[in-house]
């Protein structure tokens, strides 16, 4: 799919590589730009390997590679801007203003390079208010109300499970637009520079629940239709402890419960606990799989499916499992190793001494 079209990749931890990881699953090369000094933060951060290196890093630059630049540097400044006139695409996720002083306005990229598509990929947009602020995703997620929705223990919502802002509200936001300018550009020619948000980005994912709320509906956290208020949606404990996720909505699969079970089904959420407490996990999922019925798989049960490995998500050794979303053009990258800090960079920069 963009097999042939170059990313310059110059963020670090998870929202910017988890973009230029999309787009290196789809069939682009990714050149990691990182500090000689340190390279990626990711690189250090647990959980580790046997050999010692980072499992995220791991999987997020699989199949990228790496130079190592000081940005502060005029000659390495000179050699980056050589690097982009062969670049379709720069991902960066510096504080807005930063890239500027580095020499590396996006303004003026746009009039020296007017075929790149620039992603900034930052926690509040690069205008307003609240532009220069530090932040992290649990701060994006709250600005954007969808800590709110969920259930709450003495009056505090639990911990998401996934950091949402970084991993949707950035990386697959910006890997989207990306897209969506490289398309655009094939038509007119020219670039643009993206402004990724974010906090925007988990804006957009509650455009139902705020479109309720602005047509008078209260939602009550952790007992609405979707979080824990409706019989019909729920999960649910089984004999063996293992966990199912009934999630019958429409009428047609919630009418076929009845039928499968043999016997008519409680509306009550407390009723159809007891009920699903008299099966092991796998019979119910068994069982009641034609009414949207399913198991809820601890992590280590993900990466041993039949069915996730039937569908192709799944590349590498038993000792080290990389996830390839079926959607991706070359699934075989994620075999490949992460870069070691800066080993591209005498094939990919020229010399500007």
């Amino acid at each position: 799919m963009l097999e042939g079209v170059r990313v310059v990749d110059l963020s670090r931890l998870l929202p910017g590589p988890m973009a230029s990881w999309y787009l290196r699953g789809m069939g682009a090369e990714v050149i990691k730009v990182e500090d000689p000094r340190v390279g990626d933060y990711l690189r250090f951060s647990p959980p580790f390997r046997r050999d010692g290196s980072s499992a995220w890093f791991a999987a997020l630059n699989a199949g990228k590679r790496s130079i190592a630049l000081d940005l502060k540097d005029p000659n390495a400044q000179a050699q980056l801007l050589d690097l982009l006139e062969t670049a379709d695409v720069l991902i960066e996720s510096f504080r807005p203003g930063v890239l500027a002083r580095l020499g590396l306005d996006p303004k003026a990229l746009r009039i020296t390079h007017p075929r790149l598509v620039i992603a900034s990929i930052s926690g509040f947009g690069q205008t307003g208010s609240r532009a220069a602020d530090p932040g992290h995703d649990l701060g994006y997620c709250g600005l954007a109300g969808s800590l709110s929705l969920s259930a709450r223990h003495d009056q505090v919502p639990s911990l998401p499970g996934l950091p949402i802002a970084d991993m949707a509200g950035g990386a697959l936001t910006a890997a989207m637009t990306v897209c969506a300018a490289l398309f655009a550009r094939e038509r007119s020619g020219a670039g643009r520079w993206l402004d990724v948000s974010m906090t925007e980005g988990v804006l957009a994912m509650m455009t139902p629940y705020l479109a309720a709320t602005a047509a008078g509906h209260q939602p009550v956290p952790g007992a609405d239709l979707l979080t824990g208020g409706w019989a019909r949606y729920g999960i649910h404990r089984c004999k063996d402890g293992g966990l199912i996720a009934l999630a019958a909505i429409e009428d047609q699969f919630w009418n076929q419960l009845p039928e499968l079970l043999g016997h008519p089904v409680p509306e009550d959420k407390a009723q159809l606990s007891e009920l699903f407490a008299r099966r092991t996990r796998d019979e119910w999922s068994e069982l009641l799989a034609p009414a949207c019925v399913t198991p809820i798989l601890e992590l280590e049960e993900v990466l041993r499916s039949s069915l996730h490995r039937e569908r192709g998500a799944w590349r590498g050794s038993d000792e080290d499992q990389r996830v390839s979303p079926a959607f991706f053009s070359d699934r075989e990258f994620v075999t490949l190793p992460a870069p070691e800090l800066g080993e591209a960079n005498s094939e990919l920069l020229a010399s500007n001494t």
